[in-house]
């Protein structure tokens, strides 16, 4: 089976970035999916973009690891201050000793591309390029639900999320991954690890924010993060999530 990777990237002037996707598809659905992702960056709820980037690339089937889905947990919140003590729990669960000052680097990435690449016991910044951060991409949802699938042409943020957090913490360096959603009507985040999976925390900011950012909390050396980095940003996956349901 032929496949291609499309990347759709849309901004303006005046916010940015406004939204960003990704597909791995067979060839005989790579024009529909265009024509979806095209629409989802014309009517983002941030705003009208001035510029829209789809790239397109061919996949080789054997360049493709694939995942499992992370088990899921949903963490009902009623307020943000709650809702960051939930992941403040689950990092000390990590037995990470600075896990309040974690927590305070979480608004640095909120004007970035990509993620804050943090180790997760001195909590130095690692991506080389802190503007711009380190950005997870070449990754699908894998199913056999044509109507799950068909879905995916639009936002569905929990499928994009899952599939996202999977193929990072799947990685031996990736402690954790924290996660905030820059789409202002959407207040769900998540956490999510090897040791207890993906944990969405229903409430993490304010109705109408636009504020969002993501850190991945890294534990090795030099040549482990170089190998992680290039995991993160290269290495083709696609997700199995047929039996993963929101609870």
């Amino acid at each position: 089976m032929n496949r291609y990777s499309i990347k759709m990237r849309a901004s303006n002037k005046e916010e940015g970035h406004i939204s960003g996707a990704e597909k791995m598809i067979p060839e005989e659905e790579l024009q529909q999916y265009c024509s979806r992702l095209l629409e989802r960056a014309l009517r983002h709820s941030k705003g009208k973009p001035d510029f829209i980037n789809l790239k397109i690339e061919a996949v080789n089937e054997e360049e493709i690891i694939h995942l499992p889905a992370l088990a899921v947990t949903t963490v009902e919140t009623e307020s943000v201050s709650k809702g960051q003590q939930v992941v403040l729990d689950y990092l000390r669960k990590l037995n990470l000793g600075r896990a309040e000052e974690i927590m305070s680097v979480w608004s640095q990435s909120y004007a970035m591309r990509g993620a804050i690449l943090l180790d997760a016991d001195s909590l130095k910044r690692l991506e080389p390029d802190r503007e711009r951060g380190i950005r997870a991409t070449y990754m699908d949802m894998e199913t056999e639900d044509e109507i799950k699938r068909s879905a995916c042409g639009g936002k569905n943020h929990f499928n994009e999320a899952l599939v996202l957090a999977t193929k990072v913490v799947s990685h031996p360096n990736i402690v954790a991954e924290l996660c905030i959603s820059d789409d202002p009507d959407y207040v769900t985040g998540y956490i999510a690890s090897k040791e207890f999976g993906y944990v969405r925390i229903t409430t993490l900011k304010e109705m109408g924010s636009p504020h969002g950012g993501r850190i991945f909390l890294f534990r090795g050396n030099e040549k482990d993060k170089e190998d992680c980095i290039s995991y993160l940003q290269k290495q083709k996956v696609l997700v199995h999530v047929d039996n993963v349901a929101e609870r």
